[in-house]
Order: C-alpha cells, then sequence, then structure tokens
C-alpha cells in the first residue's frame, strides 16, 4: 500500500493529537514505539514535536498499524478509509460498481459496464479495467476496497470459481450494498439467502437497465448519482450517448438547484445535447414536468471561441 502525501499526513496528524492527551503518558508512548521497533520519545522534550518526527520515519504499513491500536480500529477499516479516496482504476465522479463474474463471459460483462458507463456507473471488469504495468490482484483488491458496491454475475461457471467466491466474500464482509443476476445458476453459500432477478435470457441493455435501476434506488448515493449522470451528459460526445445520458438524468424525481445550474449549464456547453434530438427529446419533459424554464437560461458560454459563441447567441435547440 502506498498512501499519498495528505492520508500520510492525517493518519499522523490524529495520532499526535491522541497520543498526547493524558491517558497517554510518556512511558506508555514508549512501549507503544517499542513494540514497532521504533526510536522512542525523548521524555525530556515535548512530546508533539517528538512524536511528529518519530512519525514521519515510520513506513505506510507502520503508520495503519499503529493507528488501528491506538484508536482500537480493525487494521482492514483503517485501509478502507485511507483508500477510499484513491481513485486507482476508478473513473473519478462515477459510481464505483464492482462486477464479480466468470472469465468465460467477459466479453458479455464488458458490454453491460459500456452500458453502465453512459449513466455515470463504473463498472469494474476485472479482464477490461486493470492497468498491464501493475500486479493485477493488487488491482482488484484495491477495487474490492473502495467499491460502493457489488453485483455478481450468477453464469453456471461462478459457483466453482474461486476469485468469485472472494470477492463475493469481500463484498458480504465489508457489507457493502450488493446485488446478484442469476444467468443459468443459483448462488450458494450467503450470498443464496436471497431470491434474485431471472436475467438468464436477457439483453446486455436489460441487464444493464437492471443493475442501474438497482443502483439508482440505493440509500445514501443519490448525491453521488446525480454527480455521475451529470459528469456522464458532460462528457457525452455523440448524440447516442447524450440521449441515454439524457433519459437517465429525466428518471431523477429532482435536482437540487445547484445541480440544476450545473445542467442548465451542459445543456449550452455540450452541442451533443443541445444540438441532439434525442436529448431535448428527454430533457424538454422533465424540466416541464418541473416548473423549470425551458429551454433552460443561457449561462455564458465561457471557453468557446469568439466566433463559436457569436454563432451559438441566437440558436435554438432542436424540440
Amino acid at each position: 500500500m502506498s498512501m499519498s502525501h495528505k492520508d500520510r499526513f492525517k493518519l499522523k496528524n490524529d495520532l499526535v493529537e491522541r497520543l498526547t492527551e493524558r491517558d497517554w503518558p510518556s512511558y506508555r508512548i514508549n512501549l507503544l514505539l517499542a513494540e514497532f521497533g521504533i526510536e522512542q520519545l525523548d521524555t525530556d522534550g515535548w512530546h508533539g514535536a517528538f512524536l511528529g518526527d518519530i512519525l514521519s520515519k515510520a513506513s505506510d504499513q507502520t503508520l495503519v498499524e499503529i493507528f488501528a491500536l491506538v484508536f482500537d480500529l480493525p487494521e482492514t477499516e483503517v485501509v478502507d478509509v485511507v483508500e477510499s479516496d484513491q481513485p486507482g482504476n476508478w473513473k473519478p465522479g462515477y459510481v464505483r460498481l464492482f462486477i464479480s463474474h466468470s472469465a468465460k463471459h467477459k466479453a458479455f460483462v464488458g458490454k453491460v459496464a459500456d452500458e453502465l458507463a453512459v449513466v455515470g456507473i463504473h463498472g469494474f471488469v476485472a479482464h477490461d479495467t486493470m492497468q498491464v504495468t501493475k500486479p493485477w490482484q493488487d488491482q482488484i483488491e484495491q477495487s474490492l476496497r473502495t467499491m460502493d458496491a457489488f453485483v455478481a454475475f450468477l453464469h453456471p461457471q461462478f459457483n466453482d470459481s474461486a476469485w468469485c467466491h472472494q470477492e463475493t466474500g469481500w463484498a458480504l464482509g465489508r457489507r457493502v450494498p450488493h446485488f446478484a443476476l442469476r444467468m443459468g445458476v443459483d448462488p450458494t453459500g450467503f450470498l443464496g439467502s436471497l431470491q434474485w432477478a431471472n436475467a438468464a435470457s436477457q439483453s446486455v441493455q436489460d441487464v444493464a437497465e437492471l443493475i442501474q435501476d438497482w443502483v439508482f434506488g440505493l440509500p445514501g448515493v443519490s448525491a453521488t448519482i446525480n454527480d455521475a449522470l451529470l459528469h456522464a451528459l458532460e462528457e457525452a460526445g455523440d448524440y447516442m450517448s447524450a440521449g441515454s445520458a439524457a433519459a437517465r438524468i429525466a428518471r431523477l424525481k429532482a435536482l437540487s438547484n445547484r445541480d440544476l445550474e450545473r445542467l442548465n449549464s451542459i445543456f449550452w456547453h455540450n452541442d451533443q445535447v443541445h444540438g441532439g434530438v434525442l436529448a431535448t427529446r428527454e430533457l424538454r419533459p422533465f424540466y416541464e414536468a418541473n416548473g423549470w424554464e425551458w429551454p433552460p437560461p443561457k449561462p455564458a458560454l465561457t471557453g468557446l471561441p469568439p466566433t463559436d459563441a457569436s454563432d451559438r447567441a441566437g440558436e435554438e435547440p432542436p424540440f
């Protein structure tokens, strides 16, 4: 594990504050440091300064172990907190969905992940997402530690895969939201305690729709979902992707004022949105149902060439 400077500073700062409280006298601190083979305190000095110097020399792993001991936390929980801010293989701003599957069906699963990406959900598919220059198992473990949710594709080979079982156990152990699709076989073990949807005969688009609807309904992730959907619309590079992203946004019950302002800006800055029939066809009823001005008010078109901006001044969307 390699921590960022931000993460190292936070752990060290929290440790210094905790270890300089009254219930941590110098003899107890030195007992702790000696256990890890670290230089001990000069008991004639000021604890904070000495602790900062001493902890600066500790490795990342040692810092995590000391933090876990001092704050009485499982070491894995500390690692989860530290790594949750590290993007790893995840796309920034997207919902992090780990997809467990058998290698035989990687092509189908990869296509589902492509569909989910359009609506701001990054489906981690090990065979497609990993970087070739990094150890593959490390990347899988990092993604399991930092996922927001987990889905299992229960093809016939799934129950015979030790890797799929380990990934499932990791998700259940972390208690992240989890979902399973029966693709020809019922799950075994703890995952088999619930009746999951049968998707054996469904298309890539249908399966993506099932997963998307489940993710959108997860409690506590609405802000992330909204941000991911707006990001997907903002990055849409063709009218089909813009239309798909707009359709997903139109299914939201409401938007905050801040998100609405962002949507207005995206509408006019991305020509695949305001210039595309599919996107405007989806967004117009959404705006009108919520009593918002249509077409959206134009923000300042910053970042566009002057000629382009002047050309757009009188442009209206195709609705």
